[in-house]
């Protein structure tokens, strides 16, 4: 083999050593090079991909920390909750806002138990309200200290004055379960 390149002219010497690095150099490049790059750019991506998973498990971890601090609190003012009875928290809440000529009745229902935790509902109605004061006290049972949620909630403008308004909704209260 070495016989046949010794017997081949310069020009072709030339040729068939440019050809071999030619060769050479796109093996160099598509065999090592390229396969390399393209690795790296894979592993970028997915590097770029786990921190973004990262990112979002500490922003998950942040918030439950979040609810379980707030679930603890919850469960703490449930353990601690005062001596009155869900009609008489209710009742209690109406007086604060209006007065009690304007609460027509308040109908408790049978309480649900689901697992520790008990619900009393409340059919409320009041008459002769204002808006302001129906959203005085839609804010009050509706924050987190009152334990309290409205479940059903009508309001009706009262035929006699268009000002006025009557308000009809079913309140749930939340406790522990004494049993």
């Amino acid at each position: 083999m070495f016989n046949r390149i010794d017997q081949l002219e310069k020009r072709e010497k030339v040729f068939l050593i440019v050809g071999i690095a030619i060769v050479l150099v796109m093996f160099a490049f598509y065999g090592v090079y390229q396969p390399y790059h393209n690795a790296l750019q894979r592993f970028d991506k997915k590097i770029a991909a786990k921190q973004l998973q990262l990112e979002e498990v500490r922003s998950l971890q942040a918030e439950y920390q979040s609810l379980k601090r707030q679930l603890d609190k919850a469960q703490k003012s449930l353990s601690n909750k005062g001596s009155l009875s869900p009609l008489a928290k209710v009742e209690e809440l109406a007086s604060s806002i209006t007065s009690r000529e304007k609460l027509s009745y308040i109908r408790p229902q049978p309480p649900q138990i689901q697992g520790e935790m008990r619900v009393d509902n409340l059919d409320i109605k009041l008459e002769k309200l204002s808006l302001e004061l129906v959203l005085q006290l839609l804010w009050k049972v509706e924050s987190p200290a009152s334990q309290m949620q409205v479940k059903k909630f009508r309001v009706k403008q009262r035929f006699d004055n268009s000002s006025q308004l009557d308000l009809t909704m079913t309140v749930s209260v939340y406790g522990k379960n004494s049993t």
